[in-house]
């Protein structure tokens, strides 16, 4: 068989940690009325579905988030308390293969260092190429921290945010877009008044 030699470059979970890196530092602030900067967050992210993430906040109805805190701000023992809003979560969704940037499989790409353990080649032929599909979610109880945190994202895609990286050592570090194809929103409030609001 062709692909009998084993090798695994781990460029699919390299893609998935740029991505999720993108957006692992972004912040909410509530201020009061005064202009009091009140409460200072970073939003976290982790990945998976959404899905997952609403059935834990939904798993136990006798969660209020209502619980006691002590001095130092962690919840009291014993003491049941909600998953935080805002959070995010992303995940891969899609392969597809893109034919406008098929290049000739012959075609060589030189190396920067010359690997003797592979014969002392100075070159690897050319990639498949490949669009990878991901879904950023923000879910966020109430909908001024869901545009606080949006606001922060679409400004730097026009439509596309581009990174240089390298995916392959011995290779020369390639520029990867990242391209925003859709924004859509949902409010997840179909039930009873005392069940927890989440928009999407």
């Amino acid at each position: 068989m062709a692909i009998a030699n084993y090798f695994y470059n781990s460029t699919i979970r390299k893609y998935v940690a740029l991505f999720g890196t993108y957006f692992n530092q972004l912040e909410v602030r509530r201020t009061s009325t005064d202009g009091t900067l009140n409460q200072r967050q970073i939003v976290p992210i982790s990945y998976g579905p959404y899905q997952k993430i609403l059935a834990r906040l939904d798993q136990d109805p006798n969660i209020e988030g209502g619980a006691s805190f002590d001095a130092d701000g962690n919840p009291s023992a014993g003491q049941p308390y909600a998953m935080t809003l805002p959070r995010m979560a992303f995940e891969l969704t899609s392969f597809t293969y893109d034919a406008e940037r098929t290049v000739a499989p012959t075609r060589k790409i030189r190396k920067t260092a010359v690997d003797e353990a592979n014969g002392g080649r100075r070159f690897v032929y050319s990639g498949t190429p490949y669009n990878m599909g991901f879904s950023l979610y923000i879910m966020a109880k109430y909908n001024e921290d869901a545009v606080k945190c949006l606001e922060q994202i679409l400004p730097f895609f026009n439509p596309e945010f581009t990174s240089t990286v390298r995916l392959i050592d011995g290779l020369e570090p390639m520029d990867i877009p990242l391209i925003l194809t859709d924004v859509t929103s949902e409010d997840l409030y179909e039930e009873a008044f005392t069940t927890r609001r989440s928009i999407l």
